[in-house]
Protein backbone atom coordinates (compact mmCIF):
# COMPACT_ATOMS: atom_id res chain seq x y z
CA UNK A 1 0.00 0.00 0.00
CA UNK A 2 1.35 2.88 -1.36
CA UNK A 3 0.80 6.05 1.24
CA UNK A 4 0.13 9.54 -0.39
CA UNK A 5 -1.37 13.06 0.09
CA UNK A 6 -4.89 11.15 1.13
CA UNK A 7 -3.65 8.89 3.39
CA UNK A 8 -5.62 9.93 5.96
CA UNK A 9 -8.85 9.57 3.76
CA UNK A 10 -7.87 6.19 2.51
CA UNK A 11 -7.62 4.90 6.72
CA UNK A 12 -10.76 6.62 7.25
CA UNK A 13 -12.32 4.84 4.56
CA UNK A 14 -11.01 1.40 5.73
CA UNK A 15 -12.01 2.15 9.19
CA UNK A 16 -15.52 2.77 7.81
CA UNK A 17 -15.41 -0.68 6.48
CA UNK A 18 -14.59 -2.68 9.52
CA UNK A 19 -16.93 -0.69 11.66
CA UNK A 20 -19.32 -2.08 8.91
CA UNK A 21 -18.58 -5.51 9.26
CA UNK A 22 -18.92 -4.89 13.00
CA UNK A 23 -22.00 -3.83 13.04
CA UNK A 24 -23.43 -6.57 11.16
CA UNK A 25 -21.58 -9.87 12.46
CA UNK A 26 -22.87 -8.77 16.05
CA UNK A 27 -26.55 -7.97 14.21
CA UNK A 28 -26.14 -11.83 13.43
CA UNK A 29 -24.34 -12.90 16.98
CA UNK A 30 -27.23 -11.00 18.57
CA UNK A 31 -29.54 -12.93 16.40
CA UNK A 32 -28.08 -16.32 17.15
CA UNK A 33 -28.49 -15.89 20.56
CA UNK A 34 -31.93 -14.63 20.62
CA UNK A 35 -32.47 -18.37 18.25
CA UNK A 36 -30.11 -20.32 20.75
CA UNK A 37 -32.35 -18.85 24.02
CA UNK A 38 -35.81 -19.70 22.47
CA UNK A 39 -34.60 -23.13 21.16
CA UNK A 40 -32.97 -23.92 24.29
CA UNK A 41 -36.10 -22.52 26.43
CA UNK A 42 -38.31 -24.57 24.00
CA UNK A 43 -37.15 -28.23 24.04
CA UNK A 44 -36.15 -28.10 27.92
CA UNK A 45 -37.67 -31.53 29.39
CA UNK A 46 -39.59 -34.06 27.51
CA UNK A 47 -42.67 -32.48 26.52
CA UNK A 48 -41.17 -29.31 25.09
CA UNK A 49 -43.05 -26.91 27.18
CA UNK A 50 -39.93 -25.60 28.80
CA UNK A 51 -39.96 -26.75 32.25
CA UNK A 52 -37.34 -29.91 33.20
CA UNK A 53 -39.99 -33.28 33.38
CA UNK A 54 -36.84 -35.54 33.58
CA UNK A 55 -36.07 -34.91 37.18
CA UNK A 56 -37.04 -37.73 39.33
CA UNK A 57 -39.09 -37.00 42.63
CA UNK A 58 -38.37 -38.89 45.52
CA UNK A 59 -41.24 -40.31 47.56
CA UNK A 60 -41.26 -41.10 50.86
CA UNK A 61 -37.73 -41.19 52.79
CA UNK A 62 -34.48 -42.58 52.07
CA UNK A 63 -33.01 -44.39 54.62
CA UNK A 64 -29.24 -43.90 54.88
CA UNK A 65 -28.77 -46.63 58.13
CA UNK A 66 -30.24 -50.01 57.28
CA UNK A 67 -29.91 -53.55 58.86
Amino acid sequence: MKIGINWHLRFREEIKVYKEELELTQMQLGIALRKLKKYENNNTGSTGNGKDNNVIKLSGRIYTKRD
